[in-house]
């Protein structure tokens, strides 16, 4: 259990990293959610989440960007360990892991960023 909660939470502070101008939308002991808003169009977008279970966590990312934007945002092992909803299931959070998601919320980031959604 110590590895898994282990594992949230360094999930959790890779996720945390995005806010502002993300916005938290779900914050409890074993979900966090961040979402990505447009005012403009009064509209928000997944950027990314993490359950916690009894054996794992679950790090999801949104999966309506499309296979190609998907390629040019994570990597290749994040992509391998990715089901087809975008969702990670992790036992143990290795170093390859972490460095991995970091470089995809980077990435989503500076992508919802360019698509203007984020605007103060």
């Amino acid at each position: 259990m110590e590895v898994v909660n282990e594992a949230f939470n360094v999930a959790k502070q890779l996720l945390k990293s995005t806010v502002p101008p993300c916005t938290v939308t779900i914050d409890s002991a074993d979900h966090y959610e961040v979402r990505a808003i447009n005012p403009e169009k009064s509209k928000n977008i997944l950027l990314g989440y993490v359950i916690k279970h009894a054996d794992s966590i679950t790090v999801g990312f949104n999966d309506k960007l499309g296979k190609n934007k998907m390629k040019q945002l994570f990597s290749d092992y994040l992509l391998q360990k990715m089901n087809a909803q975008g969702r990670i299931r992790i036992h143990d959070m290795n170093h390859q892991l972490h460095s991995d998601m970091q470089e995809a919320i980077n990435n989503l980031m500076r992508y919802y960023n360019e698509e203007n959604w984020y605007l103060s």
